[in-house]
């Protein structure tokens, strides 16, 4: 009997370790170069569904700075020219950072004012109003949280 725990015991490791191996070998072939000099990628118009724009002719823009290797975690710069309000739908976990401007949000029953400097999260599966008087200008990281973290979010509900 103990002869068999230890061969599952050892076949368990060897599965274990062969998945590292590959996982770390998909990371480092995958992953982006590191930057050796400054990028200076303009930010383009990005489409947004007209749908989420409550008032104003809003002008969108945004670009893709770096992508993990496994596509979970994006980053990129994203700008709004105003006035304007509109709802956004958040499908995935995002971060922003606010560069430039001000933002007023109303998410899940708080008001607050985002300024330069300030930094907020929103959650997947929510919806934020933003309203922008003249321009803003944010840092934002989509996080996606993969099947089991998925799963594990629809056992347990954030308490935000």
């Amino acid at each position: 009997m103990k002869r068999i725990a230890l061969s599952a015991l050892a076949g368990f490791l060897v599965c274990l370790g062969v998945i590292v191996v590959i996982d770390a070998a998909r990371f480092a072939f995958r992953s982006p170069t590191p930057s050796a000099s400054a990028i200076n990628t303009p930010l383009t118009p990005l489409h947004v569904d007209p749908s989420w724009i409550t008032s104003g002719n809003p002008v969108f823009k945004a670009n893709e700075t770096s992508r993990s290797p496994d596509g979970r975690s994006i980053t990129g710069l994203w700008s709004c020219e105003g006035p304007t309000t509109f709802v956004w739908e958040y499908a995935v976990d995002e971060t922003v950072h606010l560069l430039e401007g001000e933002v007023a949000v109303e998410y899940q029953g708080n008001e607050f004012v985002l300024r330069p400097g300030d930094t907020a999260v929103f959650h997947a599966d929510t919806k934020a109003r933003w309203t922008i008087d003249e321009y803003a200008k944010k840092v934002y990281t989509l996080q996606g949280a993969g099947p089991l973290g998925q799963e594990m979010r629809m056992l347990v509900p954030s308490a935000s």
